[in-house]
């Protein structure tokens, strides 16, 4: 009993109190800080993050917690000497957190939206994507403040990730590839009609690898679906060839078709159609 006494006498002396507990606090938030660190560590694990964007996830984690912690420790140390009274302490980490807030408002915008870009697989690096209809690139990094992306003239752009409304990625798993052929009104339609079958029946044969497909089987090769406008503007009949391919080849895949339909027309004495101009004759008014 004495002994117990001489401990919770010497606990209770206003000197050594508050150093005390004071070191208790420390002790707390080191744990704290210890917790949060191996609940990112794990929680990173079963997300599928490159391994740079696995760190970079958990230091801004670890350092938000950290500020957080220790700001709460540092309020109650002081509150322990008696330089601030404990009922304060909520009121000064809510003014700290206001400031923090407004200062740093639209990069935790940036940071927020930055995560679930990265989460959700939105784009990754090499991709083609169009964000916000203005701007249209090769992916080159993706971090939680901004994207990078380089443009058609090699321009490097930067765009916050707080900023991005709208985003195309042209690399998704399979891309449609859209061909618009206008033939004059006077060729012969049946003709033409077949010329572009075997077109069609070319491309699916020679760039069979190119084509999008659901096991080995093509999930849509390239086909014609007719005429789809009859618009005199337009100097003819417009004919419309659609397939399905892997993303990265779109682009590739519809120069080669194009260049050859214009070589199996050429071959076979059909004309491209193009806009007309007339002469105007007053006297036919």
């Amino acid at each position: 009993m004495e002994i117990s006494n001489i401990i919770k006498e010497f606990y209770t002396t206003t000197d050594i109190k508050p150093f005390i507990n004071s070191l208790l606090i420390l002790v707390v938030s080191f744990l704290l800080l210890k917790l949060v660190m191996f609940l990112t560590e794990k929680l990173i694990k079963i997300t599928n993050f490159n391994e740079q964007k696995e760190k970079t996830v958990k230091s801004i984690v670890d350092s938000l917690a950290a500020y957080f912690i220790l700001s709460i420790a540092i309020l109650n140390i002081l509150s322990e000497f008696g330089i601030i009274q404990k009922s304060t302490i909520l009121t000064s980490a809510g003014i700290i957190t206001v400031i923090a807030g407004l200062g740093a408002q639209s990069l935790i915008k940036d940071i927020i939206n930055g995560f679930f870009i990265l989460f959700e697989k939105q784009m990754t690096i090499g991709d083609v994507v169009n964000i916000n209809d203005l701007y249209m690139g090769t992916v080159e990094d993706i971090g939680l403040r901004t994207t990078a992306i380089r443009d058609f003239y090699l321009k490097k752009i930067y765009i916050p990730n707080g900023e991005i409304k709208t985003l195309k990625n042209y690399y998704k798993e399979q891309a449609r590839v859209i061909l618009e052929i206008v033939v004059p009104f006077e060729e012969n339609q049946e003709k033409v009609s077949n010329l572009l079958k075997d077109v069609c029946t070319h491309v699916n044969e020679t760039y069979n690898d190119k084509l999008y497909k659901v096991g080995n089987i093509p999930y849509c090769e390239f086909h014609l679906y007719g005429i789809v406008s009859l618009d005199g503007t337009i100097g003819g009949a417009k004919y419309l060839v659609m397939g399905i391919v892997h993303p990265e080849e779109q682009w590739s895949m519809r120069n080669r078709t194009y260049e050859h339909i214009l070589k199996t027309f050429n071959e076979n004495g059909v004309r491209i159609a193009y806009p007309r101009l007339h002469p105007y004759d007053k006297t036919t008014i």
